[in-house]
């Protein structure tokens, strides 16, 4: 009887250890599965972080590369908001101008960069003129920055415009040939567009994006042509167009036309670098007469009368002279070589 019971008792211990043995197994693999379960959760963190860490990077480059002037006016608009609104309808032709230059600044919004870029640059002048003059001439001089900045953060746009239509004028005969070599390749006339605005020239491939974005929106390719055209203004890019329009409606060989037009337009810019290059000569005399010969003939005017026993001229009056408006005089004369200079 008792090794009887004692096998029993040893028959029941083993089944419970066996028993017992699976309930720690199942509890190890559900703790390493719950483990395995935290650290999928944690690297899935992470990669929404660093994802969120890349779209924000993007961001700020993405900002970085925006002209500065619109960063500028989303700055100022708050400010000067209800300032900025009254006065937009006084600067006429605004929205039109910021159209062209491509800056894509609501007006009200320029109109207060406009604002606090005077109000800045007068406040500076201020300051300035106080230290060595009274307040009178101080609010004069103010006045006086506060208007010029004004005039010349407006004029931007148009400034801007036409840069653009001399970069336009300068790429041109380089995106036609790129045109034309890949119609003669059989590739169509929107894929050849997109080609051309996903390349690197400039303000015409941002022309040509925004005639693709025109023609995603729902405008046909003639509509959205002609207001690539009236946008621009740019004479050699209007032939082109037309002639693509051209071509379109009545059909010809339009790989071998916008080669030609390539020539033309190449032929031309050549020949107003050349006119340029002729007309240095008087300019670079004009510039050595004002630089060489008026100091010295001044100075030889100023010895005469001194001989002479007159009053001659007073010392802040030669100083204002040469310290003044020589420099003023040879920094337009070289202003005007830099402005005649074709863009090729």
């Amino acid at each position: 009887m008792g090794g009887s019971a004692a096998k029993a008792v040893r028959h029941v211990g083993r089944a419970v250890t066996q028993r017992k043995a699976p309930e720690k197994g199942d509890d190890v693999t559900r703790r390493l599965q719950e483990l395995k379960r935290l650290e999928t959760l944690r690297e899935e963190e992470r990669a929404v972080e660093r994802e969120m860490e890349e779209e924000k990077v993007w961001e700020e480059r993405a900002e970085l590369k925006r002209p500065l002037s619109e960063r500028l006016a989303g700055s100022f608009y708050s400010p000067l908001k209800r300032p900025a609104q009254r006065m937009t309808k006084f600067f006429k032709g605004l929205d039109e101008d910021l159209y062209k230059a491509n800056l894509a600044v609501p007006p009200e919004r320029y109109v207060a960069l406009m604002l606090g870029m005077s109000l800045i640059v007068g406040i500076i002048a201020f300051v300035l003129v106080l230290l060595f003059v009274n307040v009178l001439l101080a609010l004069v001089a103010a006045l006086g920055a506060f208007f010029f900045t004004l005039l010349i953060v407006r004029t931007h746009p148009k400034s801007k415009a036409k840069a653009r239509v001399v970069e336009v004028n300068r790429t041109l005969p380089y995106a036609l040939r790129h045109m034309a070599t890949q119609l003669s390749s059989g590739i169509g006339l929107p894929e050849t567009m997109t080609s051309v605005s996903q390349a690197d020239y400039g303000a015409l491939s941002e022309e040509f994006g925004r005639v693709i974005h025109d023609m995603h929106a729902g405008s046909s390719m003639d509509e959205a042509l002609s207001t690539m055209d009236k946008r621009v203004g740019s004479e050699p890019l209007r032939r082109a167009i037309r002639q693509v329009q051209r071509t379109v409606r009545t059909g010809g060989d339009l790989a071998r036309t916008l080669g030609v037009l390539a020539d033309e337009t190449a032929l031309e810019l050549r020949m107003k670098l050349r006119d340029y290059t002729q007309s240095l000569n008087l300019m670079a005399m004009l510039y050595m007469f004002a630089s060489a010969v008026i100091p010295a003939l001044l100075v030889i005017m100023m010895m005469v009368v001194g001989m002479q026993g007159a009053g001659g001229f007073a010392i802040d009056s030669v100083a204002v002279l040469f310290l003044f408006l020589l420099p003023f005089l040879l920094l337009y004369v070289v202003m005007m070589i830099k402005r005649r200079e074709p863009r090729v």
